[in-house]
């Protein structure tokens, strides 16, 4: 097929047509909405930025604002604590029986240390510590301080400086010293590493005794150096104690208690002197003992204070308020005649049996000297159960004495409601009940101070650190309560001065030229296993006072369980009473009321002699110690007087003064000296003598006293 040509050539292709854009209504709007949420979106999302950003600033510098102070300061301020001075405690004359030292503490800094391997090897001969625990602590490079040891000796130190190891520095802390080792160490308690009170007064006062603490801050750099102090606050010492108790008493009550346990072979043993017009306790020994300079080698029997916190049964030294509950309500005199029933009393289906030997027709008096159970049992029948437990009440037993020491038992004591049948019985010869050594001291000083019971003190005054002495509001406190009547208390002493007579069961507690009243007691330790009374456990107790018409000391001794064939109160536990009676009534001028030879105690002389050392040496110092120590002695807190050991004290070449003394005191003191002596008169006191006191004399000059 042929295709024709155009007539003007060939046919054009017609030009390709670009689509025709359809333009639609609103279109130019739309674009501009999209535009726009994609604005809001960005104004949104830049919003929500900034609020969490403010939200976070918010909590930072808000709630977590505290956290992350301390955090910056604790990297940027150094603070560090100030120990303060504990008080020191001081015995009644104002010896020091506590007091604090300074002493160094050794630290490392870890970050500074290179080697601490080889630091932990040259540092532990030294300080006696294992190097493993040194390289332990030396590891710790995120710290930059850590304790090496405290409290090192001055040889320690010296020995550390000589290593020049490098971060390795001393802090100087206080640490707590006892001048007399073991002496009163039940009383005084110890103290921690921190200075923080563990047993005794130190434990029972810690609050007061330990101050208030320092604070030193100052800026570090990044290396950890000091480079600016800040803030320092010196640290105020906590106050003083001045005690009831007198270190020389306390000594010989030691030293008795000592002897006697070493001697019997005994578990432990407990002695407390009272005065007991004021309840001043002026000694209170406890076996076995510690020294509180080493409190962490101690074992707990050792640290444990038998004389407040055990209790035992009293036994035949209970019939003492056996007998002052009969005299009190007029059931008894003492010279009333009762039957003893030949040794034995059947009560309730149980049969009561003498202690030793069978009495027949007694005094009530002779019932008390001798120790009759049965004579004991039939006066206390005399009594009903509620007045009978009210009397036992009076006199402190079943309650806290409230001494100023912790841990302090009420001991045993139940009301009438709980007695069986046999109770009555048992409680009048001291079974049934138990006490503790201080109750029963207590409750013989009542006896001593006519009838009137004084609750027992160990703390006289406190001492501020500027000297300021303050009376102890335990001594305000205390409210004495009389227990039994003047004539009923002043009967019962008679009677209780016949059992240091002869053929009485006390006499091995009779002081030579003093009058003494007391009881002996021999009580059986009760056999849990047994659920009976055991044959070979008992506990030996004396109770007694002197002088008897005006008691200056009352006193008890406690011995567990002593071993041997004498086990008995009055065998054990009297020569204890009398040997510890004899130095203090010596040393506290008491005047005899005896005619007898007198016994001077040495031991007695030479710790007055060295107490006047005391105070003579005594001088005013800048030291808060010092200070409080001045302020004791001025308070006049010393012994009665001079008086007898006044005299053995003085210069042998010189005339001793004697004034004040009895006659025959006087007499025998001069004798002793060498001194023959003229009197006008063998009675009364000396109001004269001559020569005068202080005056050159030697043995067999003449000398005169006036009465």
């Amino acid at each position: 097929m042929t295709h024709r040509r155009s007539p003007r050539g060939l046919l054009r292709r017609p030009a390709r047509r670009r689509p025709r854009r359809i333009r639609r209504p609103g279109g130019a709007s739309s674009s501009t909405r999209a535009l726009r949420a994609r604005l809001i979106l960005l104004v949104v999302a830049f919003a929500v930025g900034l609020l969490s950003l403010g939200a976070r600033c918010a909590h930072l510098q808000i709630f977590k604002a505290r956290s992350l102070m301390d955090r910056a300061l604790s990297q940027q301020e150094r603070t560090v604590t100030l120990d303060p001075y504990r008080g020191p405690i001081l015995d009644r004359n104002g010896r020091e029986l506590a007091l604090s030292l300074a002493v160094d503490s050794v630290y490392a800094d870890p970050s500074a240390i290179d080697d601490p391997a080889g630091v932990a090897e040259r540092l532990s001969p030294v300080v006696g510590i294992k190097s493993s625990k040194l390289r332990k602590r030396l590891l710790n490079q995120e710290r930059q301080f850590v304790w090496i040891k405290r409290k090192i000796t001055p040889e320690q130190r010296e020995k550390i400086e000589t290593l020049d190891i490098k971060g390795i520095a001393f802090v100087r802390e206080s640490r707590r010293y006892y001048p007399k080792g073991t002496l009163a160490s039940h009383v005084l308690g110890a103290c921690g590493v921190d200075n923080q009170g563990l047993a005794g007064l130190e434990f029972a006062f810690d609050r007061a005794i330990r101050g208030t603490p320092g604070r030193m801050q100052f800026l570090r750099d990044g290396r950890g150096g000091k480079v600016l102090d800040r803030e320092r606050t010196e640290p105020i010492p906590g106050i003083g104690l001045v005690l009831t108790i007198d270190s020389n008493i306390q000594h010989i009550a030691e030293r008795e208690l000592a002897a006697a346990m070493k001697s019997t072979s005994a578990k432990g043993g407990a002695v407390v002197v009272l005065r007991p017009q004021t309840g001043e306790v002026l000694a209170m020994a406890s076996r076995p003992t510690f020294d509180p300079n080493k409190f962490g080698a101690a074992s707990a029997k050792a640290r444990r204070n038998r004389a407040v916190s055990d209790f035992y049964e009293p036994g035949s030294a209970f019939k003492t308020i056996t007998a002052a509950a009969a005299l009190d309500t007029g059931r008894v005199h003492p010279n009333e005649t009762i039957w003893c029933e030949n040794g034995s009393i059947v009560v309730a289906r149980h049969r009561f049996r003498e202690d030793s030997r069978p009495f027949g027709n007694l005094t009530f008096t002779e019932v008390l000297a001798r120790s009759s159970n049965v004579g004991a049992i039939k006066v206390a029948q005399r009594l009903e159960p509620v007045e009978f437990y009210d009397a036992i009440r009076r006199f402190g037993f079943g309650e806290e004495t409230g001494i100023e020491l912790p841990g302090e038992t009420c001991g045993m004591l139940r009301q009438p409601e709980g007695w069986s049948g046999l109770s009555q019985a048992s409680l009048a010869i001291g079974q049934e009940v138990a006490v503790t050594t201080l109750q029963l001291t207590a409750a013989i000083g009542a006896i001593a101070n006519d009838g009137v019971l004084v609750p027992p003190r160990l703390v006289r005054a406190t001492i501020g650190p500027t000297g300021r002495r303050l009376p102890s509001k335990s001594m305000e406190t205390a409210k004495p309560q009389r227990a039994i009547t003047v004539a009923a208390a002043r009967s019962l002493r008679q009677m209780m001065a016949s059992i240091t007579a002869r053929k009485a069961t006390g006499r091995r507690a009779a002081v030579p030229g003093y009058s003494v009243g007391g009881k002996t007691g021999t009580a059986q330790k009760f056999d849990e296993k047994t659920k009976t009374y055991s044959r070979t456990r008992h506990v030996a107790w004396f109770v007694g006072f002197t002088p008897v018409d005006n008691p200056a000391i009352a006193i008890v001794v406690m011995v567990d369980e002593p071993k041997g064939p004498r086990f008995h109160g009055g065998d054990v536990a009297a020569p204890v009473f009398s040997n510890i009676a004899r130095p203090v009534l010596q040393y506290l001028n008491v005047a005899p009321d005896r005619d007898a030879t007198l016994i001077f105690d040495r031991s007695a002389t030479a710790a007055l002699q060295a107490q006047r050392k005391t105070r003579r040496a005594a001088r005013p110092s800048p030291s808060a110690s010092l200070r409080m120590r001045e302020a004791s002695l001025a308070s006049g807190a010393g012994p009665a007087g001079p008086g007898l050991l006044r005299a053995g004290a003085a210069n042998p070449g010189m005339m001793p003064d004697v004034t004040g003394l009895s006659m025959r005191w006087a007499t025998e003191t001069l004798a002793s000296r060498g001194l023959s002596c003229r009197s006008n008169d063998q009675r009364g006191q000396v109001k004269k003598q001559k020569p005068a006191a202080g005056t050159s004399i030697g043995p067999g000059d003449p000398c005169s006293i006036i009465y």
